[in-house]
């Protein structure tokens, strides 16, 4: 009868758990498909999807510097349904939303609740999400690197030689997405190099190589070369690594520092996934260490990386989301066995709303500047330690540890999804954003139209207006007036003579003064912004008494600055004057 009894609960359990997977793959998808098209394709984007159309549509292959895996995903989308910024970017947005899933192949490790933790976060996550709404590899890279490692884990649990097939396809898929995928392995690898008992485990591996070697190998080639499509792909894929070695070279516009993006971005991740680290290491838990070497091996890599892209974050993400897991994983034992509902209840709801008084007075302080506002923020923090205090002598230490840390989380979940959801719904071509690099202004979009608009009047069809389009054949130009059929396109515009030119030209140029065009015929144009840009000098702290950090705090909170950014790339439309438009 126990036994019938234990049997039941353990289909139900698995029941449950299942349906949870399935809530946290709907989550991270509803977060990744809606409005992807929200920011126009930045210039590496642009790049990315100009090769993938070219291909499409047989206007040629490309050589070098492209990721062979996308390239051939987005060429085959192109070449079925057409091209879009969102069919661009759905690739990433589907692997992002299968990054949520992975977490599952660690669950012997770090528990079927922390794995669920794990997933749900790397559902929200900030940095994730954004990536995954990205035309880059990197998120591609983050999913087959997770696939390695929890093949090879998964090997070591059961022994069973299938993980070991599944392994070497995830190592395949992340050297063809993307050269950031040599910095994940790199420091997992050392990471696992250091903490491992190489001749035990060596000695398990030998007696299996050569399937998985040959696995990967069939992988690599099929998904390089788009299954034979592309034979060029094999060597860009080995570009890869030269790409990613080239990253530690100079370079003249550099990031925030991956400390800052993980502290801006994941607060949550950063501080349960350090006590999570904490927590294994005083258990002996090996693969906790190993997680915790991974996030810092992986945070010293970029550190030292000038040429970092913000979503290279994404490698010290992964092992704190792991980490947040394992702590999540003890905090829900310890309630469930330890918990004082009542006590402990109350407890959190007084946290819950301390953080929020202290939330609203820092948003008040960042509208008004006024120290006393700084000064009661402080106050809160002083106090929410004193209640932690007094609430351990009337109670227990653990359970006011346990209150003052689920209050917190409860806040810095709520903190994760207004980040998550501003960067990458509302605010995601804005260059104010941490996690936003170089972005494309949505006036674009604007420049677009109005051509589509001058076609329709002058030839009856919204994309048969001939005009010169003066722009590199990977660029955010080209990729947005490739419908364009009658279009001249030109990297040079003084190649031209002023017949050749025609009556609509559209350049980068705000000043048309050119050398060979004679005084008698004048343009007139309209500019559209086409990138912005924003001086952090901005949000500084003043650091004289009293304080004045209310613009830091204001960017900290709303990405708020005391000026807008201000463009400084553009796209100019002229229009000659002494000939008619559709002659």
């Amino acid at each position: 009868m126990n036994h019938a009894t234990r049997n039941t609960h353990h289909t139900s359990r698995i029941t449950v758990e299942t349906a949870l997977w399935v809530l946290i793959v709907l989550i991270a998808l509803a977060l990744r498909l809606s409005h992807l098209d929200a920011a126009p394709l930045n210039a590496q984007e642009a790049r990315e999807a100009m090769l993938a159309w070219r291909a499409a549509t047989g206007q040629g292959m490309p050589e070098a510097g492209y990721s062979p895996f996308l390239f051939a995903a987005n060429a085959l989308l192109f070449w079925l349904f057409g091209a879009s910024d969102a069919l661009a970017r759905l690739w990433p947005a589907l692997f992002g939303s299968v990054l949520a899933l992975t977490p599952f192949l660690l669950r012997q490790r770090i528990g079927r609740v922390g794995a669920l933790a794990a997933g749900l976060y790397l559902a929200i996550s900030p940095t994730a999400l954004f990536a995954s709404r990205q035309l880059d590899g990197t998120v591609v890279a983050a999913v087959g690197g997770m696939a390695f490692l929890g093949g090879l884990a998964c090997f070591l649990d059961t022994g069973e030689r299938l993980w070991l097939t599944l392994s070497a396809g995830g190592l395949a898929l992340a050297v063809t997405a993307s050269p950031s995928a040599y910095g994940l392995l790199l420091s997992l690898g050392l990471a696992g190099l250091i903490l491992s008992r190489l001749t035990f485990h060596v000695s398990r591996f030998t007696v299996h190589t050569s399937r998985p070697f040959l696995v990967f190998l069939a992988v690599l080639l099929a998904l390089s070369t788009g299954l034979g499509w592309n034979p060029a792909g094999l060597g860009a894929a080995g570009d890869l690594l030269p790409a990613w070695i080239a990253r530690f070279g100079p370079v003249s516009d550099t990031v925030a520092s991956p400390l800052a993006l993980v502290v801006v971005y994941e607060p949550l991740a950063l501080l349960f996934g350090l006590g999570g680290l904490v927590w294994a290491i005083r258990r002996g838990r090996r693969f906790g260490a190993l997680l915790g070497l991974w996030a810092g091996l992986g945070g010293l890599l970029l550190a030292l990386m000038p040429g970092r892209a913000p979503v290279d974050a994404l490698e010290v993400v992964l092992p704190l989301a792991l980490l947040t897991g394992i702590a999540l994983e003890e905090i829900a034992r310890s309630l469930q066995a330890y918990g004082a509902w009542l006590g402990e209840g109350l407890y959190i709801l007084v946290v819950l709303i301390l953080w929020a008084h202290a939330y609203l007075v820092l948003a008040r302080y960042a509208q008004f500047g006024n120290p006393a506002d700084l000064a009661l923020a402080l106050l809160v923090v002083v106090l929410q330690v004193m209640l932690a205090v007094i609430f351990a002598l009337a109670m227990q230490v653990d359970a006011a540890l346990r209150g003052l840390v689920v209050g917190t989380g409860i806040v810095l979940l709520g903190l994760t999804l207004s980040a998550g959801w501003g960067v990458a719904h509302v605010r995601p071509a804005d260059p104010r954003e941490l996690l936003v690099h170089q972005p494309t202004a949505v006036e674009v979009r604007d420049l677009v139209q109005t051509l589509r608009d001058l076609s329709w009047r002058e030839t009856g069809m919204p994309t048969r207006l001939p005009f010169t389009l003066e722009a590199t054949p990977d660029s955010v130009l080209a990729w947005y007036l490739r419908d364009f059929s009658e279009a001249r396109r030109t990297e040079r515009l003084e190649s031209l003579d002023v017949g050749e030119i025609g009556p609509v030209l559209v350049t980068s140029r705000r000043d048309l003064s050119l050398a060979h065009v004679p005084d008698d015929v004048e343009f007139v144009g309209q500019d559209f912004a086409l990138r912005r840009s924003w001086d952090a000098a901005e949000v500084r702290c003043v650091w004289q008494w009293p304080l004045r950090c209310n613009a830091a705090v204001g960017w900290l909170l709303l990405r708020r600055t005391p000026s807008l950014p201000v463009a400084d790339e553009w796209a100019a439309l002229w229009l000659r004057q002494d000939t008619a438009v559709g002659e």
